[in-house]
């Protein structure tokens, strides 16, 4: 019998939000194992901002409670953000080591912390000698998973990373295995995640460029053994009925793929929300051509409407264009999602 493969919703600053996650989880329930939300990152005046503390309130999250991700290199601001989240309700954390930003990586943050294995190794080792996360197993309250590149410059820097990663009880990595000037551009490094399987102990978790269910097929195939899970971020904003899609592919069932109908509603629902909490017509169009950015990849011959919608300059023009998209466009039986989006 085939393992239960966990399947999770990567976090994407500025798209899958809380009120995302509400929609994708009403309309899609149970596809998704686990939403991971858009990191925050803890300062000594401020260890959440009132907008994470609203993000992140169970009771603003219905059916999707996230886990939350720490962007940061202090260990001790790490461990009273960890504090406050332990106190909202949340036993797991999230350790940013991923994100390739120029303004993150300059503070040493995200993926710039990776060229400072002495300090990453320092950070661990006082975060895992804390009450709240030692001794770990049941006794621990909290839990840290780890998401990461493979290095800052060279893939020869990822084996002196995964030692330091090894060393420590961390519940889960999740790997993306590109390198941070690699940012979303060109081939994944799947050797090296087929090399990480096979050299740790940690639950693994694969990420990156997984846009289609033949996507993880095709990267499941490479790897010596199953991993613990996989997390979809772009292609599943663009499809929120990947997850469905990449389970039943799994299981060897027969796919079934994403409508018009549950897309056009998943639209209307995010427009609505958008409308309802949104000061003026300007941020809700804003937020809908961010939305449609990645949905028009699923539509055949749809260069008409999408230059209709990308010049769009009221509501009003934009969903004329949405509703001729649906009226006029089947959607591609194998859809094409740029790995640049």
């Amino acid at each position: 019998m085939m393992m239960q493969i966990e399947l999770y919703f990567a976090p994407l600053e500025g798209v899958t939000d809380v009120w995302f996650r509400n929609i994708h989880a009403r309309l899609f329930p149970n596809t998704c194992t686990r939403y991971f939300a858009p990191f925050f990152t803890p300062t000594k005046d401020n260890l959440l901002t009132q907008r994470d503390r609203f993000a992140l309130s169970h009771e603003n999250n219905h059916g999707c409670i996230p886990i939350p991700q720490i962007m940061g290199n202090d260990p001790e601001l790490f461990l009273a953000a960890a504090r406050e989240l332990t106190a909202m309700g949340y036993d797991e954390v999230n350790l940013n080591l991923g994100c390739p930003s120029g303004t993150v990586v300059s503070k040493k943050r995200g993926a710039g912390f990776l060229s400072e294995t002495d300090l990453l190794d320092s950070f661990f080792d006082t975060v895992f000698n804390d009450s709240l996360f030692s001794p770990p197993g049941v006794s621990a309250r909290m839990r840290i998973s780890v998401k990461t590149r493979l290095g800052m410059f060279s893939i020869d820097e990822f084996p002196d990373i995964l030692a330091i990663l090894n060393r420590y009880p961390i519940a889960e990595l999740i790997l993306h295995p590109r390198l941070r000037t690699e940012m979303y551009r060109g081939e994944i490094h799947s050797d090296m995640t087929a090399h990480t399987i096979q050299h740790t102990n940690h639950p693994l978790c694969c990420n990156g460029d997984l846009f289609s269910y033949a996507d993880v097929l095709a990267l499941q195939k490479q790897l010596p053994k199953m991993p613990h899970a996989f997390m979809l971020g772009r292609g599943a904003v663009a499809n929120p009925n990947l997850f469905t899609e990449v389970r039943q592919a799994l299981a060897g069932e027969t796919v079934t793929p994403l409508t018009k109908n549950q897309l056009q509603q998943f639209s209307d629902a995010m427009l609505e929300d958008a409308k309802s909490r949104l000061s003026g017509e300007r941020h809700v169009l804003f937020r809908m051509k961010e939305l449609w950015s990645y949905w028009i990849t699923l539509f055949e011959d749809a260069d008409a409407d999408r230059k209709r919608m990308k010049k769009a300059t009221t509501l009003s023009e934009f969903c004329a264009a949405t509703a001729s998209l649906f009226a006029r466009c089947p959607l591609s039986p194998n859809p094409t999602f740029s790995p640049d989006r």
